[in-house]
């Protein structure tokens, strides 16, 4: 089982304290039914494993990361290895990057409801692009439907003392008038945060890094975005040193690299394959 896993081992050092530590699952994409599911939500979920039992193997190609037919069984079983792991791991908190689950369904808000209930440390949920799809593909704001999974989906914060855990919706990459403010205020505060993402930032050595593993469309800060992305890239820039790094996924295969010359951008690979990241920091 040992070798199902497919983990990044993480440190960051920014002379704290005590060490803190999280692990980080983004993308399992998963499509869960139980004995309320909907005719609607039953499809949902036999759609989901034709697109992703193909795209999963795409993704892992592309990126040159291994996948297999392990992989193939029911991807809400391999969530909960992963998250057994992040209590071997004995993290202070399960980060959960973005689409968790593929589209915005009961049976699949049941199941993380109840999952987020029974977990036995925090679950710091940050949404990603799939929390705004409906069962005919359109974007939706559907804040409302995360209630009793994230208390402020738009911006959060989470203390952990010597600094904050901040996730912001990036999903649609439309950042907000009031995400801008929030922001601002919260760098304000002059104590250092872990930012929490679902889109990484296209920024420095890290957009660099990537060449042409994947497409712009996957990054926050490329043509076509709106203004408060980009000036949201230059906030971070700006106050480099209140950042302890930036977590995100999205783009489906583990990358890391400089956003400023004291930042990191970590991004974690797919659940799909069994993907996690512990993280340290200290």
């Amino acid at each position: 089982m040992e070798q199902f896993f497919q983990i990044k081992k993480t440190k960051i050092e920014v002379g704290l304290k005590r060490e803190y530590r999280f692990f980080q699952i983004s993308d399992m994409h998963m499509a869960c039914k139980d004995e309320q599911s909907s005719l609607t939500d039953i499809e949902d979920n036999a759609r989901f494993h034709r697109e992703w039992g193909k795209m999963k193997y795409e993704f892992a190609e592309r990126a040159n990361e291994f996948c297999d037919e392990r992989y193939d069984m029911e991807p809400s079983a391999i969530f909960e290895l992963l998250a057994n792991r992040a209590l071997e791991f004995k993290a202070d908190a399960l980060i959960l990057s973005g689409d968790i689950f593929d589209r915005v369904t009961e049976s699949n808000l049941r199941y993380i409801k109840n999952f987020i209930n029974k977990f036995s440390i925090p679950v710091i949920y940050c949404l990603g692009n799939h929390a705004y799809s409906n069962e005919k593909g359109e974007h939706l704001n559907q804040y409302e439907r995360f209630k009793g999974i994230v208390d402020n989906p738009e911006f959060d914060s989470f203390d952990f003392g010597e600094f904050d855990i901040v996730t912001v919706d990036n999903g649609t990459k439309r950042i907000t008038d009031k995400q801008i403010e929030s922001l601002k205020e919260k760098l304000s505060q002059n104590k250092k945060i872990l930012l929490v993402l679902h889109a990484p930032l296209n920024m420095g050595e890290f957009k660099e890094s990537l060449g042409n593993k994947i497409s712009p469309y996957f990054l926050q800060g490329v043509t076509g975005d709106c203004e408060n992305a980009f000036k949201f890239n230059e906030i971070i820039e700006q106050n480099d040193d209140k950042v302890v790094a930036v977590l995100a996924g999205h783009i489906h295969f583990f990358a890391e690299g400089h956003i400023t010359d004291n930042v990191v951008q970590y991004t974690t690979s797919s659940g799909l394959i069994a993907a996690g990241r512990e993280i340290i920091i200290k």
